[in-house]
């Protein structure tokens, strides 16, 4: 027994006594493996889960590259007060290095670009505990998004961007989800109303979201905020596109497919302001009060 003699194979000893690292012990072995699609579409699939699941992608990113992931971040091409040029400078770079770090992760790059921008998205809409409940954009803020929503349509003129993947990441967000950004998202072409709140899963639970968030936009209406102009345009807007969808006839009454999530939405926001108006008449509320306010706007703008 004494003679037996390990192969340097082994012992992991590479010729002349060197001990190999891992990465060559496992070379061999992975040059024998075939190409299973199966499998490869397990971990890519596992890989987008981790994506979706993980609250800060810049952090997961920097976890799988390092340091140099830094140039990812999009905070500088949001905050950038240089010209259109610079603008479009930074987004070619920015769009290349996210297709370069897609194709380290293997997954797609359309789904990773969603997420980036949802999470920026995230950082735009964020407000101090104190100012409340909001769905209207500070200055600087509707300066940030405009930024970002630029980088998003160059990511969409280049097939480098998920729709349905974005909707469903800012559903992860919609506690601090701002209306207004909803609406320059429909105006702007990056995903329509109808995208997002189809993409929601639970249809009550997003009529109530919307619901609260007009309540309020009709609130800040009548308060002469400092953007009262923007509000109007917005609930007009949101008005126009309800009717449109939530009265609109069905050209073929013979179809058995499963009925358009958009007109149910908006049929239940309007009955849930309908309840709302006249509860609030019944009530005898009073002038000037935020109930009141609400109303008045909801009416005006009807």
């Amino acid at each position: 027994m004494s003679d037996l003699r390990v192969p340097n194979s082994a012992s992991g000893q590479g010729p002349g006594g060197r001990r190999r690292s891992w990465a060559e012990l496992l070379a061999g072995r992975l040059k024998r493996q075939k190409y299973n699609p199966e499998r490869a579409q397990k971990l890519k699939d596992s890989a987008v889960r981790l994506l979706r699941s993980h609250q800060d992608l810049n952090a997961l990113l920097l976890e799988v590259e390092g340091p140099p992931c830094k140039q990812l971040s999009l905070s500088k091409l949001i905050d950038c007060d240089g010209s259109e040029a610079y603008a479009n400078h930074s987004s070619s770079f920015i769009g290349s290095a996210l297709q370069d770090q897609a194709s380290r992760l293997g997954v797609p790059v359309g789904v990773l670009s969603a997420g980036m921008v949802a999470s920026s998205v995230g950082q735009v809409c964020t407000t101090p505990a104190e100012t409340g409940r909001l769905v209207l954009l500070t200055v600087e803020q509707r300066k940030k998004l405009s930024s970002l929503l630029e980088f998003a349509q160059y990511l969409l003129a280049h097939s480098m961007f998920s729709r349905l993947s974005f909707c469903q990441e800012l559903w992860k967000i919609q506690n601090s989800l701002l209306l207004e950004v909803v609406w320059h998202l429909h105006v702007q072409g990056i995903v329509s109303l109808q995208e997002l709140l189809e993409s929601h899963p639970n249809m009550h639970a997003v009529g109530a979201w919307l619901f609260r968030n007009l309540c309020c936009l009709c609130e800040q209406i009548e308060t002469s905020c400092q953007h009262a102009d923007v509000a109007r345009t917005m609930l007009s807007d949101f008005v126009q596109m309800f009717v449109l969808r939530g009265f609109q006839k069905n050209s073929d009454l013979r179809r058995t497919v499963e009925p358009e999530k958009m007109p149910q939405v908006v049929v239940d926001v309007l009955q849930r302001m309908l309840i709302f108006a006249l509860d609030a008449l019944a009530a005898g509320v009073q002038e000037e009060s935020s109930t009141h306010k609400t109303v008045r706007a909801s009416a005006a703008h009807s």
